[in-house]
């Protein structure tokens, strides 16, 4: 397959402009706003994680809730090596409350102009000025000399949108007993530095057929087991590394450091268990169905490798008139700050399970062609639709 996509330049485009669409929200973090996170290190070794989990996480939960979506577009299901491939595409309505995070408890932050929230990856609008402040005490239980100034300022990321994209492509083969079962399957597909793949798997059973009397009754119902994950990683390039340079401002100086910062990555996966209880009724040429069901999705983030943080002001002790003094270490007249270095410093992780309900309905189309669209009520709402070809 991958030997294919390389001889096949038409097929991979296809395949990218499709995995784009799958994964927007994560890799327009990296790729399009390397300055965002480059500004989410400045925010200091004991904030750091604090903006980037309130940034990321409502992004990485709507993004690995919309893998559970398009499983299932009826009741029915196969007779033994009928089968349909269907395309999927959906958003994933993302609630008031995930689209901003809290700035309080920041602990050297400061928010400029008072504000108390900031956008997240899934809100909207621009993100909010802080100020990384002097901490009063230094790492070393010393007064910092230069306390209560200012280490430098920063933009939290803007929101990008309000809505998640999710997409899918499955093809689903009936066999004997047990009845259907859907693939999905994408290998692993490289475009600017990005590595992505995917996979799923899922179960449909007709649980009617085994009980007596209700299984003469005029409509279909189904039990549906599936599993999706996503894998992600982004090495960064050079020129988007990001470095002590990247960092500190004019107003400093910082010690060279032989840190090498060249394998610096983002890694992502994300994935959803599902399990639903299926209702539908064929009438003509439409079919109206509903689910009930649970979802189980999680998502963890890491950015990986060796990166520099802001850290204290350097200081020393100086005997000024027979009285020890701290001041800070000077460099060219700048205050020299520290650079601490962190391994993998940024480990975003959530999980979350979620009754659902769906409603939805089907059309076939020229015999095979099916057309569908669906309503999911969930914590992370969603609307999808799917185009299949369809032999039963």
């Amino acid at each position: 397959m991958i030997q294919l996509l390389e001889n096949n330049e038409g097929m991979k485009k296809g395949i990218l402009v499709y995995l784009i669409i799958v994964c927007i929200s994560m890799p327009t973090i990296t790729i399009n706003a390397q300055k965002d996170i480059s500004n989410i290190f400045k925010a200091g070794a004991s904030d750091l994680n604090k903006v980037a989990e309130g940034y990321l996480t409502p992004a990485g939960n709507c993004f690995s809730a919309g893998m559970g979506l398009n499983w299932y577009n009826s009741a029915e299901v196969h007779k033994p090596f009928g089968f349909d491939i269907t395309v999927g595409a959906g958003l994933i309505h993302v609630p008031l409350a995930d689209q901003v995070f809290s700035l309080v408890g920041l602990t050297n932050l400061k928010a400029n102009g008072g504000a108390t929230e900031a956008p997240t990856l899934v809100g909207s609008g621009k993100g909010v000025t802080l100020d990384l402040m002097q901490p009063q005490t230094l790492a070393n239980g010393s007064a910092n000399p230069l306390y209560p100034g200012k280490i430098t300022s920063f933009t939290t990321p803007a929101g990008l949108s309000t809505f998640v994209p999710a997409a899918s492509i499955q093809f689903t083969i009936g066999l004997p007993v047990i009845n259907d079962v859907s693939v999905r399957f994408v290998p692993k597909v490289s475009f600017s530095g990005v590595d992505i793949s995917m996979w799923g798997i899922g179960i449909k059973h007709d649980f009617k057929q085994w009980i007596p009397v209700i299984n003469e009754l005029p409509f279909d119902a189904a039990i549906l087991l599936a599993y999706n994950e996503f894998n992600l990683k982004y090495g960064f390039p050079v020129s988007s590394q990001i470095t002590p340079a990247t960092l500190v401002s004019n107003a400093f100086a910082y010690e060279p450091t032989t840190t090498d910062y060249s394998n610096q990555s983002m890694n992502m996966t994300a994935n959803a268990s599902t399990a639903n209880i299926l209702f539908s009724k064929e009438w003509a040429f439409f079919t109206p169905y509903v689910g009930f069901g649970v979802t189980k999705s999680s998502f963890n983030f890491t950015m990986a490798g060796n990166y520099p943080v802001l850290g204290d002001v350097k200081t020393q002790v100086v005997n000024t008139g027979g009285v020890n003094q701290t001041v800070p270490v000077l460099s060219n007249g700048k205050p020299v700050i520290s650079i601490d270095n962190y391994v993998d410093p940024i480990k975003v992780s959530s999980s979350d399970i979620m009754p659902n309900a769906t409603i939805g309905l089907r059309l076939r189309l020229f015999w095979i062609l099916t057309l569908s669209g669906q309503y999911t009520f969930q914590k992370y709402p969603a609307t999808s639709i799917g185009v299949g070809i369809n032999i039963r």
